[in-house]
């Protein structure tokens, strides 16, 4: 059992919160014991605004929590993209970075460029338009030759973005539409999440984003859970485990573990929450602002700390979640408890149920 270096009381949203170091149920790891002390506010941490030289490749993290902020607005489309659309996205992110704007301006800019382009360099459009976000020489953006360079195309977008009166509050496809004029002025809305997801996997493993609103599905369309992950326990398992562990306790700040045991792993395999968010976000395997999950999803919530908050979707908008009906017990509330009770956290999205470097056997 690793032991916390140090005795250091954690202030969080007023309460304080001991590092405990222990493993309990079968968890002798250390890793799973830094889920969040429970809020009473939400906080948002600001952007780390360090700046880094403009490159194809994602952005190194600077060890901070990143929000990325999401508001999807409509129907959304999914989407596979391919190494050299995610190095596109990658490009246009790490302008953003390197002009100091926060990563909304990003979100906004790569999902422009989905809709124009479909994040392609393309080396001719309507009339005269070309690029990444199909920019016109005739209308003063500049050659053909720097329009077709993905960070000077980049650049002109973001020019004229933060002219625009309150950008940064404005539904995406209002504020993309005042960069480019389109014919289509709603079609970049439905490109927010996978714009989210691709902005967070590029500006670094601290990044993770947070739909601005709490999970609103009222649970009764709830499809069956089938998942491409294997587990020890496939997901209807995985629900009477966790129903099966309500009111046990022993559970204090320990959600990623707690979801892991249910699916039959004895350690989840990621630090915190977060971190499993964010690793979940690269492979792929997560659903941004998605409020609705198939049960036995993993539904991950910001706490306005650094570990985060996990729990696990049994259907009918009901979770099971460690520490909400008192600390260390596991208990089973609706979805709203979480977002709408005390605690009030910001519904980030949900995953498959995936534990990277996952081990042991689960106690429950």
């Amino acid at each position: 059992m690793r032991v916390v270096a140090g005795g250091v009381a954690a202030l969080c949203a007023g309460v304080f919160c001991l590092p405990l170091a222990l493993g309990a149920g079968g968890n002798d790891d250390g890793q799973d014991w830094q889920d969040a002390c429970r809020p009473t506010t939400y906080a948002v941490r600001m952007a780390n605004k360090t700046q880094t030289k403009p490159s194809p490749e994602p952005a190194p993290s600077t060890g901070a929590q990143v929000l990325v902020p999401l508001d999807p607005k409509g129907p959304q489309t999914r989407a596979t993209w391919n190494a050299t659309q995610v190095r596109s996205a990658a490009t246009v992110t790490s302008v953003a970075r390197t002009r100091g704007l926060p990563p909304r301006a990003a979100v906004i800019a790569v999902a422009t460029a989905m809709q124009e382009s479909s994040l392609t360099n393309l080396r001719g459009g309507d009339r005269d338009s070309v690029g990444l976000f199909q920019q016109r020489p005739s209308q003063g953006w500049g050659t053909v030759a720097q329009l077709t360079d993905p960070i000077y195309a980049s650049s002109k977008f973001y020019d004229t973005l933060v002219k625009v009166s309150g950008w940064q509050t404005k539904p995406l496809s209002r504020a993309a539409q005042s960069v480019q004029r389109s014919g289509l002025p709603g079609a970049y809305a439905k490109w927010e999440r996978e714009a989210g997801a691709l902005v967070a996997k590029a500006w670094g493993s601290h990044a993770y984003t947070s739909i601005s609103a709490g999970c609103d599905s009222d649970g009764s369309n709830d499809p069956v859970g089938h998942f491409t992950v294997k587990n020890p326990r496939v997901a209807t398992q995985a629900i009477v485990a966790a129903r099966r562990a309500s009111g046990s306790s022993g559970w204090y700040r320990r959600c990623d573990n707690f979801v892991s045991q249910a699916y039959g792993w004895g350690s989840s395999g990621s630090a915190s929450a977060n971190v499993h968010w964010s690793r979940l976000v690269h492979m792929g395997l997560a659903h941004p602002g998605d409020s609705n999950p198939p049960p036995g999803a993993l539904l991950f919530y910001d706490t306005g700390e650094s570990a985060g908050h996990v729990a696990l979707y049994l259907g009918g908008d009901m979770v099971a979640s460690n520490d909400i009906l008192g600390a260390g017990t596991i208990g089973i509330v609706h979805r709203k408890d979480v977002t709408d009770g005390t605690w009030r956290l910001r519904y980030r999205g949900w995953t498959e149920p995936a534990f990277p470097d996952a081990g042991g056997s689960t106690t429950i």
